[in-house]
């Protein structure tokens, strides 16, 4: 093949796209390995055994683990079982206490389920750049899934996010397929496939199956058949229109079905009785009562008595400013555009918009509990990147002269280092990216929650391994966090929490090291200021933290935990 030829592939659309998405697949694989572990993965990981014990002894289920859905992690759990074979021609042991399992095939596990993880938000990349050919052609399929990289809350999750990844990746899946199915229902007539059923009645069942997987992740994913509803009723033919709306009572009648079956499926706990679960899990996620504080503003505030602001804020202080900037344009551009678009661009356009503001619109008005920034709303984020992608082509096109379009991009690319720069000084922690305009990480720091995920325990547990004597005991805050450490702690490490006995592991007068992150003020619980020794930081600002505690007795450290066992309490 000639040089010249070689130069034409990179010129083609899809290649173009195929480029770009290889590049954040390599780069993500590369990196992958570098994340610590998250609060929530230890339930995550123990789910399907739960599950499993509940169908097989009826035994219920802990908390609220009956209302999550089976369908990430039994597929997770598939991908482990087929790596774990290839390497060892044998099944790990399956759906065991990942801590009662060797250190080492509990970190396998995890790493490759944040490699399966990963590889699910790679959906994401790709529905948007479908999204995006849908509106402007596929020439620019390349440009939204590097906007989408350019946002560091998503970057940051795609990694270890058990349920928020998976549940943004099949939400704006189902938006970009749903302008497909709208436009195949709007049809008077459609063709005959298999078994000499209509092309139409297959795209409505399988699009319920796609809603049913993903309420199978979280339970919310429901709403998605009420955005084609509503979308397909605005965009409804106004000829025949007594015929069209008998035909999609038909097809949605049958969507539905389809998307309660595969919840049922998906969902053990459900299968006594499908229609009280199902309204028990929409009130319990409706209401959800987390007792603990949230830090915003520079206040902790109960996570249900949270100011309107809360959500609007975050995300103006989480989105780097450029693509901000080209978001408020896109919307202008998508509101001028609109009159000429097809019916399916009118239909993606409608799903776009619902997939953004109404959500997180329905939690501001109801004053529903709320935490961990817009970490249950990551899924409004491919949707900001479509939308940021369309304010950045429509304001290309309206500039006419050549020296002011390289003028754009220039000071377009200017401000993406800017912000990969802030990437890769925060990395592996990029979830806690604040925009330069908001002051950064820097101002964030005693005035929101920064790294409230416990990511960066695995540096300070790495550091203990390395610096401390044998049958050293480490103390964490809480029961749970064990699992954030354990699986990289060296066997001649004691982990232990504040909760516990220590007169059962620690008998003797000696040190200790107590390692904390920042949340909830746990590193002021126990020990002075001066005891740290070793700490976590990123762009000067203070993650977790190392103390060594020195006490002449451990009557004396136990009776200053127990002083402040009423602040330990979530």
């Amino acid at each position: 093949m000639k040089f010249s030829q070689i130069l034409n592939l990179f010129h083609r659309d899809r290649t173009r796209f195929a480029i770009v998405l290889a590049i954040i697949t390599l780069i993500g694989l590369s990196v992958v390995n570098h994340y610590g572990l998250s609060i929530d993965e230890y339930n995550h990981m123990l789910i399907l055994r739960w599950n499993w014990e509940f169908i097989q002894q009826g035994k219920p289920m802990p908390g609220d683990s009956r209302f999550h859905g089976i369908v990430f992690n039994s597929i997770a759990e598939l991908f482990f079982q087929i790596q774990y074979w290839i390497k060892n021609y044998s099944f790990a042991p399956l759906l065991g206490e990942p801590y009662v399992e060797s250190e080492v095939l509990t970190y396998n596990r995890y790493l490759t389920k944040h490699t399966f993880t990963f590889l699910i938000s790679l959906i994401t990349y790709i529905s948007v750049a479908g999204g995006i050919s849908l509106l402007y052609q596929k020439k620019w399929a390349w440009l939204p899934p590097l906007v989408l990289v350019c946002l560091p809350r998503f970057w940051g999750h795609s990694f270890f996010n058990p349920k928020d990844i998976p549940f943004a990746a099949l939400f704006t899946l189902c938006i970009y397929l749903g302008a497909y199915v709208v436009g195949e229902l709007k049809k008077n007539s459609s063709p005959l496939y298999f078994w000499k059923i209509k092309r139409k009645t297959i795209w409505a069942i399988s699009y319920g199956i796609l809603v049913g997987l993903l309420s199978g992740i979280r339970i919310g994913g429901f709403i998605i058949l009420g955005f084609l509803g509503l979308t397909s009723l605005l965009l409804i033919p106004r000829k025949n229109i007594g015929r069209s709306l008998l035909s999609y009572f038909i097809h949605y009648s049958l969507m539905t079905i389809s998307w309660g079956l595969t919840v049922f499926c998906f969902s053990p706990s459900s299968w006594s009785n499908p229609f009280q679960w199902f309204w028990d899990a929409i009130q319990y996620f409706s209401q959800h009562e987390w007792a603990g504080t949230v830090l915003f503003k520079g206040e902790q505030i109960k996570a249900s008595e949270l100011p309107w602001d809360y959500l609007p804020t975050w995300f103006l202080i989480t989105t780097p400013i450029i693509i901000l900037v080209y978001f408020l344009l896109g919307l202008i551009g998508l509101v001028r555009t609109y009159s000429q678009f097809r019916d399916r661009q009118k239909a993606y356009s409608l799903l776009l918009i619902l997939q953004m503001f109404t959500l997180p619109a329905i939690a501001i008005v109801k004053g529903s509990t709320i935490y961990d920034g817009i970490r249950h709303f990551l899924f409004v984020l491919p949707g900001i990147a479509v939308i940021a992608s369309v304010g950045l082509i429509w304001s290309y096109q309206q500039i006419s002269q050549l020296k002011f379009k390289r003028a754009l991009v220039a000071g377009t690319l200017l401000c993406v280092a800017i912000v990969i720069f802030d990437m890769v000084t925060l990395h592996p922690y990029e979830y806690i990216y604040f925009n330069r305009v908001s002051g950064g990480l820097k101002a964030a720091q005693n005035q929101y929650e920064t790294e409230y995920w416990g990511l960066s325990m695995r540096k300070g547990i790495e550091w203990l391994n390395e610096n401390v004597k044998k049958d050293t005991v480490v103390v964490v805050p809480a029961p749970w966090m064990h699992g954030l450490v354990k699986p990289f702690a060296e066997s001649r490490l004691t982990i232990t929490n504040l909760e516990q006995n220590f007169e059962d592991l620690h008998p003797e007068e000696s040190d200790f090291y107590y390692l904390a992150p920042p949340r909830f003020n746990w590193q002021t619980k126990i020990c002075s200021e001066r005891d740290f020794v070793y700490t976590v930081t990123r762009q000067d600002v203070s993650l977790t933290r190392v103390k060594k505690c020195q006490s002449k007795s451990i009557k004396e450290t136990k009776a200053r935990i127990e002083k402040s066992s009423d602040r330990l309490s979530l």
